[in-house]
């Protein structure tokens, strides 16, 4: 069963990743640079409402960022190491990340049933990780053990979802309440935008989790990468591939598409910081997807409201 109570104190864990927290004033580029590749950042859609940029972790290391989160001051990165445009999964990892710079401070490895780490949602306390994977599975973390130990200590039964085309872990945000889920459409608009109770999710059950338990069931635009909620409860989607990128902000009772804007290809996950600005993570431009004409394998905040 899941426990939504951090088993660290506060303090402890803001000593495991190195407090104090806070944004403060940025280099233009924080973070490790890419030693694999010369190549200037694409210029993009987003530019004007870019704040803070810093390099994605690991990517001299040859991992590609996929999930994000921010607690306590931390952005969370999930990623997987693989330097070849054919394989899509690999060894994971968690990056923990200083905002202000860009540096990683911490992390832990994930278990080897783990190849992509798509999608990232932390409890407002830091107590624990959720985490989708590419395919059909969700888990639930110990943040602060995990952080501590190196490695992924469980807090509850990972949960597998049915054989359902409306169901998929891609990605993932938790918005205090429920979690919010779904798959990576090309165009089949089969794949829905699910949001369920965890303690339902998480109850130990060994009996696949289906689409008759979820609380809400909304359209999901296609190609979907990322989600999360911004101040004001509005829900955020990135959707992306190789050559496009989409920011939709939708209705959260009914998946309406309230605005959609351009974004640059291969973006990925979106959290929000305690300042009110959106996160986002680009894949763009890592060693296995160093090819792409865009080139942003960036970590980087962006005002919604500045978006053209």
């Amino acid at each position: 069963m899941l426990s939504l109570r951090p088993s660290l104190p506060l303090f402890v864990f803001a000593l495991l990743l190195g407090g104090p927290w806070g944004l403060a004033a940025q280099t233009p580029i924080g973070g490790e640079a890419p030693g694999y590749t010369a190549r200037m950042l694409s210029a993009t859609p987003m530019d004007a409402a870019i704040r803070q940029r810093h390099w994605a972790p690991g990517l001299n290391q040859g991992y590609v960022p996929q999930g994000l989160s921010f607690v306590r001051g931390t952005l969370f990165v999930g990623a997987y190491r693989s330097t070849e445009a054919q394989t899509n999964r690999g060894p994971a990892k968690i990056f923990a990340v200083d905002p202000r710079n860009g540096a990683v401070i911490g992390g832990f490895d994930l278990p080897a049933s783990i190849g992509h780490a798509d999608g990232l949602a932390t409890t407002p306390d830091g107590g624990l990780l959720f985490l989708a994977d590419n395919g059909r599975v969700l888990y639930a973390f110990d943040l602060p053990r995990s952080l501590q130990a190196g490695n992924a200590v469980a807090a509850g039964t990972p949960r597998t979802l049915e054989k359902d085309p409306a169901l998929g872990s891609n990605f993932l945000s938790f918005d205090g309440r429920l979690l919010w889920f779904g798959r990576y459409s090309r165009d089949d608009g089969a794949a829905r935008l699910i949001a369920a109770d965890p303690a339902v999710i998480f109850n130990g059950s060994d009996r696949p989790f289906r689409a008759a338990e979820a609380a809400r069931s909304l359209p999901l635009p296609f190609h979907a990468q990322g989600a999360t909620f911004d101040a004001a409860g509005n829900l955020w989607v990135s959707a992306s591939n190789g050559t496009m990128g989409r920011l939709y902000r939708l209705d959260p009772q009914t998946g309406a598409v309230l605005a959609e804007h351009t974004a640059m290809a291969g973006l990925e996950d979106l959290a929000r910081d305690s300042n009110g600005l959106l996160w986002a993570v680009g894949e763009a431009g890592s060693q296995r997807w160093n090819s792409w004409k865009t080139f942003f394998p960036l970590l980087f905040s962006f005002d919604p409201a500045a978006l053209k």
